[in-house]
């Protein structure tokens, strides 16, 4: 071999290897809990094939439905061995890969939808910076609606809570700290349990949107539903940067279009899944409860109390959530437009 020879040869290899590890096949693999058949997991695998197509088999997805890859905390596991790549989490499973993650979730944040709109317009970024900073691309939030009370009983009042037996997701700080400020000892499970606990009666007691409850087959074993909407639930797509990052460029702005596109239209579907659910719940026999105005007020403090309590504890940012308090007030006329400054991000 010639000196000349040597020197291009390393240059030539480096070439070759690039242009082949551009041109390498990727399979993603996903879990969620939606189940095969479904609207989002047919929409999901509509875009799926897209993708492929488009990068012309360089990048693929395996989807694992129905929850079984094991519950949140499962699949956080395999993410971090590599045995998956990415799952599909609600705001309590997304907190495991960023406390802030969670900020929109808390209860009683919003009232109603307009809020949530507001405040996702001026801090959806935030959030998903966090998350990529702490090792995951996401595509966006998709909203799924307003989770309530469902329960055996009717619960109005603090002291129809006195004796319920209440499931709270396995982990979540926030919850325990919301529960537990209503004078509720909860009962922490995994999300796959959960309908397993009801039919057992070790919970008689849900927090969860009326689209979750239906799909999760919750209703069935239910006779009430508490008309409070108490905290917005939201999902993402959480995939490890790890293997994101064997992607080449060019198909990584495929999948950026694609799956924004589909958590765009999900997140506009949302409101309207959401009352067409809660309609369909009462049209199958759930009996509707109302909460006393001199109830409300009382459990707005306690839930404020526990949100604040939570912040300072650490489970999250509490300059943000403050921000996030700055721009409601705005939006409720109680401050002046530009008065939130930039956020903590």
């Amino acid at each position: 071999m010639t000196p000349v020879t040597r020197l291009i040869a390393p240059l030539l290899a480096t070439g070759l290897l690039a242009s082949a590890g551009a041109n390498a096949q990727t399979t993603l693999k996903i879990a969620t809990l939606v189940p095969e058949g479904t609207d989002w997991m047919a929409r999901m695998r509509e875009g799926v094939a897209e993708i492929e197509e488009r990068t012309e088999g360089r990048v693929s997805f395996k989807i694992y439905g129905g929850g079984v890859q094991g519950n949140n905390a499962q699949v956080q596991r395999k993410m971090r061995v590599g045995q998956l790549h990415g799952g599909v989490f609600t705001s309590g499973g997304l907190r495991a890969f960023s406390d802030d993650a969670e900020l929109y979730g808390l209860p009683r944040v919003f009232r109603d939808y307009d809020e949530v709109a507001y405040v996702r317009e001026h801090m959806d970024q935030t959030l998903y910076r966090r998350l990529d900073e702490a090792g995951y691309v996401t595509f966006g939030f998709a909203g799924g609606g307003f989770a309530y009370l469902v329960s055996n009983a009717p619960v109005a009042s603090r002291e129809d809570m006195k004796d319920v037996r209440m499931w709270i997701p396995d982990g979540d700080k926030v919850a325990q700290l919301a529960t537990e400020a209503l004078g509720v000892s909860p009962v922490a499970l995994p999300v796959t349990d959960v309908l397993t606990g009801l039919q057992t009666e070790l919970i008689d007691t849900v927090m969860g949107p009326p689209v979750g409850v239906i799909v999760l087959q919750w209703h069935t074993v239910m006779s009430h539903i508490t008309d409070l909407p108490l905290a917005y639930i939201y999902a993402g797509m959480l995939i490890d940067k790890r293997p994101w990052g064997r992607i080449a460029p060019e198909d990584q702005a495929v999948v950026r279009e694609v799956m924004t596109a589909i958590y765009e239209g999900f997140d506009a579907q949302g409101i309207a899944d959401d009352k067409a659910a809660m309609t369909a719940l009462l049209d199958q026999g759930l009996e509707q409860v109302s909460v006393p105005d001199d109830e409300l007020a009382a459990w707005e403090i306690l839930f404020d109390e526990a949100n604040r309590e939570a912040g300072e504890a650490g489970t999250f940012d509490i300059e943000l959530y403050r921000t996030l308090e700055c721009h409601l007030s705005v939006h409720r006329g109680e401050a002046e437009a530009g008065s939130c400054g930039q956020d903590s991000g």
